[in-house]
């Protein structure tokens, strides 16, 4: 068996941990400039992971390096700094799979392609749709479907940025995600004419909407106010057979999401909930 260190012991690399393979590696510790992790044990789908120093985790020679970095940038520098601690064996880099495989999207596909099956009736929506890469994939895989595409197109909004930093959810600002607009994700489109657009704030861009039928809905709002109105909104309009993509419930970053599943199913009703192993947290929620 071999042996494995991940450097970088945020979202990305507490997520990897899940899609080690236990009979082919034995994961040894994170590497990890932070040293306020150092010595410490990060609670992981392996069970507690210790956290050390990158220049401890060089001294140990793992067969196998992972980077756990999105950052090209920081990444190289984590390797040059492995390298200079005397690591001499092989480094594998998350830039370089992330680029070629998506659990995500596969999943999406899968999903699209059960509910295509089984003749699941209902439209398709996404709450949350920053620059379209979800969106192109939804418009795709359901060119006969409207599209209800839901989005303040303009970045986090000051309220529920406020519930964030109060609750101690996420480190969320205003201008996040805001490099985007209702006509740039409309041009990535490969069915436009499918799509109908609702920008603004949610739920109150659903004012006016006629009472709708949902088959699948992507929900990628990242932040708790969001995601609860989406749950009280799209859940119950589900068909049955329809499933809900759900972004960020294991993540770290946004603690918040998983808090909003917990409260609507405290206010409303349970929910079968499967946790997908993708370095975001996703889940998918099925609708009996």
């Amino acid at each position: 068996m071999q042996t494995l260190i991940i450097l970088g012991a945020g979202q990305f690399g507490r997520s990897f941990v899940g899609l080690v393979n236990r009979n082919q590696f034995q994961l040894l510790a994170f590497g990890d400039n932070n040293q306020t992790l150092w010595n410490t044990g990060l609670s992981t789908a392996l069970g507690t992971v210790p956290v050390i120093s990158v220049e401890q985790a060089a001294k140990l020679q793992p067969d196998l390096m992972l980077i756990a970095i999105s950052d090209e940038t920081r990444t190289q520098a984590l390797m040059d700094q492995a390298i200079q601690a005397g690591y001499q064996n092989s480094f594998l880099k998350l830039p370089d799979l992330s680029r070629i495989l998506d659990i995500r999207s596969a999943t999406l596909h899968r999903m699209a392609n059960r509910i295509t099956e089984q003749r699941i009736p209902g439209s398709i929506a996404e709450l949350g749709v920053y620059r379209g890469d979800i969106a192109w994939q939804l418009n795709a895989l359901f060119p006969e479907r409207e599209l209800l595409l839901f989005d303040t197109f303009q970045g986090f909004d000051a309220k529920d940025v406020k519930t964030e930093k109060e609750r101690c959810f996420s480190r969320a600002e205003i201008q996040n995600f805001s490099d985007t607009s209702a006509d740039y994700v409309k041009s990535r489109l490969p069915f436009p004419n499918q799509a109908l657009f609702y920008p603004g704030y949610f739920p109150e861009t659903t004012c006016g909407l006629p009472d709708k039928q949902f088959a699948l809905v992507s929900l990628d709002t990242d932040l708790y106010e969001p995601i609860l109105a989406g749950l009280q909104y799209f859940y119950p309009r589900l068909s049955s057979g329809g499933m809900i993509l759900l972004h960020d419930y294991n993540n770290t970053q946004f603690r918040g999401c998983k808090e909003a599943v917990r409260q609507y199913e405290q206010t409303a009703t349970p929910l079968l909930l499967v946790p997908l192993c993708d370095l975001h947290g996703t889940a998918v929620i099925l609708k009996p």
